[in-house]
């Protein structure tokens, strides 16, 4: 039961962002991507607190980092209420979850797509706080 809800909320979460590509094509920039996986490295490889998430992905406008972030926090919010997550350990298990290379969004799609590829966890340092400004918009 847990890899199927853990599965499932990863699923959810590739397929959320997307939806975000259908509109934003930057969402699989390099400097996008990178903002992903460091706040999932931290908050979802890590298990750090939930208590300040990131609102700037690197997207070119308001709405595009938005609902990114929106993604990112429904996943990380609803992962954290799945009681079982606790047998699933901190560091590589979590990292592994997370680049499952059985997960597929409708389109095809997998976690390298949105998040690019790691051999093994980054660090759990602090996130760069340019992740936590408002990005430089073009609107």
């Amino acid at each position: 039961m847990v890899q199927e809800d853990l599965d499932f909320s990863i699923r959810t979460l590739f397929c959320e962002l997307e939806k975000v590509a259908d509109s934003h094509d930057e969402l699989t920039d390099t400097d996008v991507r990178e903002a992903l996986h460091m706040s999932l490295n931290r908050f979802f490889v890590w298990g750090k607190p939930l208590d300040r998430l990131p609102t700037s992905y690197g997207m070119f406008s308001r709405e595009g980092d938005e609902a990114v972030a929106r993604a990112v926090s429904n996943f990380l919010f609803s992962v954290n209420s799945i009681p079982e997550l606790s047998v699933t350990q901190l560091g590589q298990s979590r990292l592994n979850r997370l680049q499952n290379p059985n997960i597929f969004t409708p389109n095809g799609c997998q976690y390298d797509y949105f998040i690019g590829h790691a051999d093994e966890p980054l660090p759990p340092d602090e996130l760069p706080e340019d992740l936590f400004d408002d990005g430089d918009y073009d609107e």
